[in-house]
């Protein structure tokens, strides 16, 4: 069944939020307007740390975003026993634990004209603008993706991982496998400004 505006809340700053969706401490989600979360998304603001989403950010179904998580401390007697890893497995779903009185959830970004797949775990610090991020991919904890990627469906990005600019990733674990030409960026804002015009005009009043 096509989905109609009654199954989306509508904020102040356009962006349209499926009511499945579950956002845990909503004030703690931060986003610029114009964007999608889709159905079944879990986005974790219960860490107490910020999640930014920037212009035209469009989220599939079954996304959960999870904040990292770092010790406050670098005394090793108050090191973290927990192993917030995606696992090996591509869209593998992970425990969800919040930190410790030792630990503290970092500030997760996602850029303007970003899109990311159905059933993708993030755990990334930072995902640039003009990404695109395929379905079944994990972003793996303290990962940083830069303006202007792409990364291939069922990838996994290891943990603290950085990528470039202008790159394509794929595999499990997750390397360049290509550049992206500079005209890319200009392509992605259109298509993301195209598709948010598109899926508005087609939910109708």
């Amino acid at each position: 069944m096509p989905n109609s505006k009654s199954d989306y809340i509508v904020t102040s700053s356009q962006s349209y939020i499926s009511r499945s969706a579950k956002i845990h401490v909503a004030s703690n989600l931060h986003s610029k307007g114009k964007s999608v979360i889709e159905k079944n998304v879990t986005i974790h603001g219960e860490f107490g740390a910020p999640i930014h989403i920037g212009r035209y950010v469009y989220i599939d179904q079954d996304v959960e975003i999870i904040p990292s998580i770092i010790p406050t401390s670098s005394d090793p007697l108050l090191a973290s026993s927990k192993d917030q890893s995606s696992g090996s497995g591509s869209g593998k779903k992970v425990a969800v634990m919040p930190p410790t009185d030792n630990e503290k959830a970092l500030p997760t970004i996602i850029g303007s004209h970003t899109k990311i797949g159905n059933n993708c775990t993030i755990q990334s610090i930072s995902i640039g603008s003009c990404v695109r991020i395929g379905s079944n991919c994990s972003i793996s904890p303290r990962s940083k993706i830069h303006d202007c990627v792409i990364i291939e469906e069922n990838t996994v990005i290891p943990s603290d991982m950085v990528i470039p600019p202008f790159s394509r990733v794929r595999g499990n674990p997750g390397r360049i496998v290509g550049s992206l030409p500079e005209c890319c960026g200009g392509e992605f804002v259109e298509d993301c400004v195209q598709d948010y015009t598109t899926f508005v005009r087609e939910l109708g009043d």
